[in-house]
C-alpha cells in the first residue's frame, strides 16, 4: 500500500510518496498557487508519481494533505462576515474578554485589543436560559430565533454561530435552533458551540465558536472541491485532511470544523520529527521547521506530542486540542528592511511565493534571508527549486545592495546582517519554548526541517548550547512525511466539576464510557478496524483556586485508587511547568478528555547495518562568506550519495533536491542507519 502526502505552504507546495514496506519512494517541490492552492495539490500529486519508477506507481490508497488555508484566512482577516446567536444579555462576551493582554501591549493603556470576528450589529440575542445544572429556566423563544435568521439572511451573511449559556450541560437548545435555521435558511453555514467546544468558560468558548464559523464557508467548499478533484485524477484514492491535532480526518468532517485545521500544516512535522526521535533513539527533540513564510518551534520529549488546549488565532482564544507550536513571522521569505525608527528588522512581512525572494528572479526586489544566504554561498547560484525557481545571485546581491546602502554596509555586510538578526530571533522563539516551560534544551536534540531550517539550524543551536542537529533524509518536505505516517484521531470532551478522589471514580467513569463510545463510533466511521483502534483519557486538573489547568494522562479508570496516581502525576507536572507543588493542595477537575485513535501507518522500518564507519567523498567545494572579510571553502555533499555509516567533519555543506545543510567547523557528522544526518556540534564520534 502507498500513501501521498502534500503539505500545502506559503512558496511551495511538498509532496511524497511513501510506501508503508519500504519507505520514501520519491518527493517534489512545487510552486504554491494562492488563488487556487487545490491546483497546487494536484499538480504536487502527479508530480511525485511521474517521478516515481514505472513499478512504484500503482496501489497507492490515500492522499493526507496538510493545508494553511484556515491558517492563512485567520492571520489575514480577510474571511465572510459572520454573526452570532446568543443567550440574552451576553452580547457583547466577545468584547469584555478577558483581563489577560498579549506581551506587546501589556502597557499600552491605549491598546483596544482584537477587534471581535462579529460585528455588533451582527451579534443577536435570544431569549432562552439554562443554569448551572443544566435545567432549563426559560424556554426558547423560537420566534426570536427565527426573526434573526431572516436579518441574517438579509443581510447577505453566509455563516452564524450559535454559543448559549451552559450549552455544554445541555444542548437542546442550540439544536433546536439549527433545526430553526435549515427551516428558514437552508443555505446558513451554522457553528453550534456543543459541537465545536462543550466546555466550560462563555469567553473562550464563543470565541472558538465564532472562530469556526468564520473559517467554515472558505474551508468546506475548499475541502469539497479537493476531494471533487482527486476523485476525478485516482477514484480508488481516498483524501485525509490533517489536523491541528497531529490526527487525520476525512474532509467532511473536517469541513464541519475547520477550528481544528489553524495548524494543519506544521502539525505533520512534528508528527514526522516523533518518528524520527523513534529511529535515532534521541528521546528527546526540538522541532525546528522554517519555510519560506514561518518558523515553527515545538519539543517531542520522551517520543510524544506535546498538545495544549490553550491556543489561540488573532489574538483570541482557540480551546481545541492542538500541537503546541510556537511560530514567528521568519520564514526564507521574511523581508528585511529599516523601520521608521532606524532599526534594521527582518520580518515578519514576507514575500510568498509571488514575486518571492529576489533570487527566485519573478520581480521581488527586497531582500529576504533567502537571498541573504544566496549572497553568502550557502544557497549555490543556479540551484533550482521547486518545478520553475533558478537561483539568481546577481540578483540577491543587488537587493542586498540596495538595503545596505541605507544601513551604510555593504551588500555583503547587509547578507551577513540580516542572517544574524533572523538566527537571533528564531533562537529566541527556541528559548521561550524550552526555557520558558521548564525543560533545559541542552539536554535536547534538534530536529532541523523545512526548505530553510537546516541552513540555519547549527547557528540556533549553538546559541543555545544544543548539543547535536538531526537533519531527516528528506528534511526540505518533512511536513509531508509526517501526514503519511499519522494516525487517524477524533477528540471529545466534557465539562466535569468535582474534587479528584475515590468519591468521583464512579460518575468519572461513566463520562469517560460515554465519550468512548462516541470516538470509537467516529473511528468505525472512518473505516478503522478494531484492532487499529485505542483510546487516551485526560483530566484537565489545578489546584483548588487556581483559573488555568493542566491535561493530566488518566491511564485505566477501571483500576482501582487511579486517582491517586493522578494526583501524583498532576503534581509532578504543575511542578515542571510552574517551579512548585502543594501535595497537600486538594485537586479539582474541570474537563474530561478522551482521544480515539486509530492507527493508519506508524511508518515504522528496519534500520540498515552499519558495519563500520566509512568516509564520503565530496562532489566538489562551495565558498562560504563567514565574515565580510573571510571566505572559506568547505567540501560540498550530495545527500543522494551518502550512506549508513558514513562519517565527515569540520565544516561542510549537504546539497539535497529540497534543502541545504550546513555544517559548522568544529563538528562531525554521520549518517545513521534510516539515512538521518547527525551533526554532532561539540566533534564527538
Amino acid at each position: 500500500m502507498k500513501r501521498i502526502g502534500i503539505d500545502a505552504g506559503g512558496t511551495f507546495t511538498d509532496a511524497v510518496l511513501w510506501d508503508e514496506e519500504t519507505g520514501l519512494v520519491s518527493s517534489a517541490k512545487v510552486s504554491s498557487r494562492s488563488g487556487d492552492p487545490a491546483a497546487a495539490v494536484l499538480a504536487a500529486a502527479a508530480r511525485v508519481v511521474e517521478l516515481a519508477p514505472e513499478r512504484e506507481r500503482d496501489d497507492i490508497r490515500d492522499l493526507v494533505h496538510g493545508t494553511t488555508i484556515g491558517t492563512n484566512l485567520s492571520l489575514e482577516r480577510n474571511g465572510p462576515r459572520i454573526a452570532l446567536l446568543t443567550t440574552h444579555g451576553f452580547r457583547d462576551v466577545l468584547e469584555i474578554g478577558r483581563l489577560t493582554r498579549p506581551a506587546h501591549s501589556l502597557y499600552d493603556l491605549l491598546d483596544t485589543g482584537p477587534a471581535p470576528l462579529v460585528a455588533r450589529r451582527d451579534r443577536f440575542e435570544v431569549a432562552e436560559r439554562v443554569d448551572h445544572t443544566g435545567t432549563v429556566v426559560t424556554a426558547l423563544d423560537e420566534d426570536a430565533v427565527r426573526t434573526a435568521i431572516r436579518t441574517i439572511a438579509a443581510r447577505g451573511i453566509t455563516s452564524v454561530a450559535v454559543c448559549f449559556l451552559y450549552s455544554y450541560l445541555n444542548d437542546t437548545h442550540e439544536r433546536r435552533t439549527a433545526e430553526i435555521v435549515h427551516e428558514v435558511a437552508p443555505d446558513l453555514a451554522i457553528s453550534l458551540s456543543c459541537d465545536v467546544m462543550p466546555q466550560v468558560r462563555e469567553y473562550e468558548r464563543t470565541s472558538t465558536t465564532v472562530l469556526n464559523a468564520y473559517l467554515k464557508p472558505v474551508c468546506a467548499p475548499y475541502l469539497a472541491d479537493l476531494g471533487t478533484r482527486v476523485g476525478s485524477w485516482s477514484p480508488r484514492i481516498r483524501t485525509w485532511i490533517m489536523q491541528s491535532n497531529g490526527g487525520v480526518t476525512a474532509p467532511d468532517r473536517a469541513a464541519r470544523t475547520p477550528v481544528n485545521l489553524l495548524l494543519s500544516g506544521p502539525s505533520g512535522g512534528v508528527v514526522a520529527s516523533r518518528l524520527i526521535s523513534r529511529q535515532t533513539g534521541l528521546r528527546n527533540l526540538i522541532t525546528v521547521d522554517m519555510g519560506g513564510t514561518s518558523f515553527d518551534v515545538c519539543l517531542v520529549s520522551d517520543h510524544e506530542i506535546p498538545l495544549t488546549t490553550n491556543s489561540s488565532a488573532l489574538n483570541l482564544p482557540v480551546q481545541v486540542p492542538t500541537v503546541d507550536i510556537e511560530t514567528i513571522g521568519t520564514g526564507g521569505g521574511s523581508i528585511a528592511h529599516i523601520d521608521s525608527g532606524g532599526q534594521f528588522l527582518v520580518g515578519p512581512a514576507s514575500a510568498g511565493a509571488l514575486p518571492g525572494p529576489a533570487a527566485y528572479g519573478r520581480g521581488g526586489e527586497q531582500p529576504t534571508v533567502t537571498d541573504a544566504n544566496v549572497v553568502l554561498g550557502i544557497l549555490a547560484d543556479g540551484t533550482v527549486l521547486g518545478d520553475d525557481v533558478v537561483i539568481d545571485r546577481a540578483a540577491a546581491l543587488t537587493a542586498c545592495e540596495r538595503l545596505g546602502r541605507e544601513l551604510g554596509l555593504s551588500g555583503i555586510e547587509t547578507a551577513l546582517g540580516i542572517r544574524r538578526i533572523s538566527t537571533a530571533a528564531m533562537a529566541g522563539a527556541v528559548r521561550a519554548m524550552s526555557v520558558g516551560k521548564g525543560y533545559d534544551p541542552r539536554t535536547f536534540a534538534m530536529n532541523a526541517f523545512g526548505g530553510a531550517g537546516p541552513m540555519h539550524a547549527a547557528d540556533i543551536a549553538r546559541e543555545l548550547a544544543i548539543p547535536t542537529v538531526v537533519v531527516p533524509p528528506v528534511a526540505g518536505v518533512l511536513s509531508a512525511v509526517g501526514l503519511v505516517v499519522s494516525d487517524v484521531v477524533h477528540n471529545h470532551a466534557a465539562s466535569f466539576t468535582g474534587r479528584l478522589g475515590p468519591a468521583v471514580e464512579a460518575p468519572l467513569a461513566e463520562v469517560f464510557a460515554a465519550m468512548s463510545r462516541r470516538a470509537a463510533a467516529d473511528l468505525a466511521a472512518e473505516g478503522v478496524p478494531d484492532q487499529g483502534r485505542s483510546l487516551v483519557l485526560e483530566l484537565d486538573l489545578h489546584y483548588a483556586g487556581q483559573n488555568t489547568a493542566i491535561t493530566v494522562p488518566v491511564g485505566d479508570p477501571a483500576r482501582p485508587g487511579w486517582n491517586a496516581a493522578v494526583a501524583e502525576r498532576f503534581h509532578a507536572m504543575h511542578e515542571k511547568a510552574n517551579g512548585f507543588r502543594v501535595d497537600s493542595e486538594p485537586i479539582d477537575i474541570v474537563v474530561a478528555r478522551v482521544a480515539g485513535v486509530g492507527l493508519l501507518s506508524d511508518g515504522s522500518l528496519p534500520a540498515r547495518d552499519i558495519t563500520m564507519p566509512t568516509a564520503p567523498v565530496p562532489a566538489g567545494t562551495r565558498d562560504l562568506i563567514v565574515s565580510a572579510t573571510e571566505t572559506l571553502a568547505v567540501p560540498r555533499y550530495l545527500r543522494a550519495e551518502l550512506r549508513p555509516g558514513d562519517v565527515f567533519d569540520d565544516a561542510a555543506v549537504v546539497d539535497s533536491a529540497d534543502t541545504t545543510v550546513v555544517v559548522p567547523p568544529g563538528s562531525v557528522a554521520r549518517v545513521d542507519g534510516h539515512g538521518n544526518l547527525l551533526i554532532d556540534l561539540k566533534g564527538q564520534q
